[in-house]
């Protein structure tokens, strides 16, 4: 990090992608930029962790992590104290003119306060450093909103984006591809012959539409008054089509969506099918090593305009003016530790740091989320790479959807041989004590259900709270980011980057593509 200013034009507290994304743009708008994060690793919820932190983070208990702090602290100490006087051994032997001085034996280091992954995982730091582990694994759609930001700001010059195998949604137990075409409808087995003609047609409405051209527009549905629902019923489209469409190609978690205007759900599918064009196996790309990699490099990004940044950096307090709007922050020096407060007129933060205030964030519900160690490919799938799978909600008599993610060594986020999966869902009943019972299809799916786990497999289960914020921070300029919702894809995260963008700015997001190219 560089040293710290007295003021800046914008502090972002935490470094998850949504935060991050924001401090890039701001820096690229010439913005003085300061972001700093609690956590010793770039990334926040959207961080990548190798094996040893996965293990420390979901099989060590608090005290384990409390006591290996404590450790590295003793260490650090020992280190110091044996360097000066080490230094000052030799000095006075050069002194002296003792040429046979040797240099002290280094006193016992503390052990380490946890247990180690299990050695089918790796036995030290360079095959832990082998997998690259998503906290959140979602996707980006081809020709998204995030893909296009990462273009304009020349973050891909950093990063290789790859291709996601399949996309697949299950009925009566059985995945099949998500067709996106006349072609593929007419072969899926997810639509009934009678449903094929109107599925064909609905297709073809969506691969024509322009806004501007009256001749592409069905006659009869108007995308503002009509909702979705009606729409599907002008298109003849039965509640099974309709549900695999809203679930699978326009992404809903649920069905609220039908009875709101039909604009949004109509766009969504467009977006997925001109995603699917791109590279034809799906509509879906990850980046090589991890979503890590994506905050890190718009953390680059904006250090190149001179922001900075501080990571092991607990925000402890906001300071306000006599109007009520933010005038600054206090934190602990990243380096001395001592108090610090910045200057600041603007506060952008993760709703993790405002945890137990009721007037800052709301809970907006629970997710429950598995990350799974596998040593196969996923069956139904025809053993794909990499998938992502929708089990829609009425397949299993629930009111949410379960998202199943897949990846493979292809993305350099394992060793050879292993899979990552990932499981999530809403939580539908958070005091039944059994959480996981709520993933269970999806443990089916993944031939983990009841229990059933391979010696070299492993699941990290975690219940996780959403929040959103209470204000629009308008009213003191403290802006707060949206949790990850349940979701393989990050389309609602890039909403939340353009939401508060305009918020903070009054006005909406345009990014200017970048000319320059700086290396690192």
């Amino acid at each position: 990090m560089g040293d710290l200013n007295e003021e800046y034009d914008i502090v972002v507290v935490g470094t998850g992608l949504t935060e991050c994304i924001l401090s890039g743009v701001f820096g690229s708008e010439g913005k003085k930029v300061l972001n700093i994060d609690a956590n010793s690793y770039y990334g926040g919820e959207s961080a990548s962790l190798n094996m040893f932190e996965m293990w420390k983070k979901f099989r060590w208990t608090e005290e384990m992590r409390r006591k290996e702090e404590e450790r590295k602290k003793e260490i650090e100490r020992l280190d110091t104290e044996e360097r000066e006087a080490e230094e000052k051994r030799r000095a006075e032997a050069k002194a002296a003119g003792d040429d046979s001085y040797k240099p002290a034996p280094k006193a016992p280091r503390p052990e380490q306060a946890g247990p180690n992954p299990p050695e089918v995982f790796g036995s030290d730091a360079r095959a832990w450093n082998q997998w690259h582990i998503s906290l959140i694994p979602k996707f980006l759609m081809a020709d998204g909103e995030l893909t296009r930001i990462l273009h304009q700001t020349g973050v891909t010059t950093y990063i290789d984006l790859l291709s996601v195998a399949g996309s697949f949604v299950v009925k009566k137990g059985v995945p099949s591809r998500v067709p996106s075409t006349r072609v593929e409808a007419v072969k899926s087995p997810l639509v009934s012959t009678m449903q094929k003609y109107y599925m064909q047609n609905f297709l073809q409405f969506i691969a024509n539409y322009k806004e501007d051209d009256p001749t592409t527009h069905k006659k009869g549905l108007n995308l503002d008054t009509n909702t979705m629902r009606e729409a599907y019923e002008i298109f003849g489209l039965d509640s099974w089509t309709s549900e695999f469409i809203g679930h699978a190609m326009a992404l809903y978690a649920e069905d609220s969506y039908l009875d709101k205007p039909a604009r949004e759900p109509i766009e969504r599918i467009i977006l997925y099918v001109k995603s699917m064009a791109r590279f034809g196996n799906s509509p879906y790309i990850f980046p090589a090593y991890g979503l890590g990699e994506l905050p890190e490099r718009f953390s680059f990004l904006s250090a190149v305009y001179g922001g900075t940044y501080a990571l092991n950096t607990p925000l402890k307090e906001i300071k306000y003016d006599e109007s009520g709007k933010v005038c600054g922050v206090r934190f602990p020096h990243p380096i001395t530790k001592e108090d610090t407060v910045i200057k600041t007129k603007k506060v952008i933060a993760d709703p993790t740091y405002f945890l137990g205030d009721s007037k800052r964030i709301k809970s907006v519900g629970k997710l429950v989320r598995a990350i799974c160690v596998l040593q196969h490919p996923v069956d139904g799938t025809e053993n794909a790479e990499s998938a992502q799978i929708i089990i829609p909600a009425s397949q299993m008599g629930r009111k949410n959807d379960i998202y199943i993610s897949v990846l493979s060594s292809v993305f350099n986020v394992c060793p050879k041989g292993f899979y990552l999966a990932s499981v999530s869902t809403m939580l539908e009943d958070p005091d039944s004590g059994n959480p996981h019972n709520e993933l269970e299809p999806g443990f089916e799916r993944l031939g983990l259900g009841s229990g059933r786990l391979g010696e070299k497999e492993e699941k990290f289960i975690q219940v996780v709270d959403l929040y959103q914020p209470v204000e629009d921070g308008t009213r003191d300029n403290v802006f707060i980011s949206t949790s990850y919702d349940a979701t393989t894809h990050f389309e609602t995260c890039t909403d939340d980057v353009i939401d508060i963008y305009k918020r903070v700015e009054g006005k909406d997001l345009v990014i200017k593509e970048r000319k320059d190219k700086v290396e690192e």
